[in-house]
């Protein structure tokens, strides 16, 4: 259905038409119960230096996104277990090497997905547990249970969130996401949150869960938080490479 001239206008001024590389926050969240994400992971440096989201989905991987690696000369380590960044020291893992997806591109943001192999299996308990992967090429219900989880930023000025948040969101269409973002919306993206729940600054590499399901990668969002849909890498579209590095990979 065509969108009118004065529809398209409404839709563009209520969207950021700035949206660039910026690690996505938790807008309109609350703390999560405890260890109810046992998935969930962060990257640090060695500085204590918060630097991405991601989360378990095999013993010895974790899946964030591919522009996380960036070029920081710094030694990085996975924290897992924990809600609450000030107990990181005590959940710290070695990253053996990263596997950025080997087209991933830094400007459009296409194939933003990349694999952290582990140094030594991760145990599972309660507060460490895998999430599930979709099928290959799967596409989300519209009528889908969906939220994200990070220690991003809960407003534009604050700095990370110590404990766990989370938010329910609503998914949005591709082509209503293409209206506020600058970067082409392709189809191995998905696209959801608005202005009052949302992923912002802090949350980049993190998932979007839906029905239980890691459907996406926190991958680009608008300069000022909820401004703009938060756009993932969608994960049903990499299960080929997915399989074929932690398969291959010892």
């Amino acid at each position: 259905m065509e969108i009118s001239r004065v529809a398209l206008l409404g839709l563009l001024l209520v969207c950021s038409t700035q949206a660039g590389k910026q690690d996505a926050t938790i807008v309109g969240g609350h703390k999560v119960k405890d260890h109810s994400r046992p998935y969930m992971a962060f990257l640090e440096s060695e500085y204590r230096e918060v630097l991405c989201d991601g989360f378990l989905i095999q013993q010895k991987w974790v899946m964030t996104a591919a522009h996380c690696r960036g070029s920081r000369n710094v030694r990085i380590l996975l924290v897992l277990g924990t809600d609450k960044l000030t107990d990181s020291s005590n959940h710290l893992w070695d990253i053996a090497k990263f596997h950025p997806h080997p087209h991933y591109n830094p400007i459009t943001f296409e194939n933003d997905i990349m694999l952290l192999q582990l140094s030594t299996p991760v145990p599972y308990n309660e507060a460490v547990q895998p999430v599930k992967l979709p099928p290959r090429d799967w596409e989300i219900p519209c009528t889908a249970a969906c939220s994200t989880a990070g220690w991003g930023r809960t407003t534009n000025n604050r700095t990370h969130s110590q404990s766990l948040q989370e938010v329910n969101l609503t998914l949005v269409s591709r082509e209503e996401c293409q209206l506020c973002h600058k970067q082409k919306i392709t189809n191995n993206m998905i696209c959801a949150g608005n202005n009052k729940h949302n992923a912002c600054q802090g949350d980049s590499g993190g998932p979007l869960i839906c029905d239980g399901v890691a459907e996406g990668v926190v991958s680009f969002g608008s300069k000022e938080c909820g401004k703009a849909p938060t756009v993932y890498t969608q994960i049903s579209r990499y299960l080929p490479w997915i399989n074929k590095v932690t398969n291959s990979t010892s």
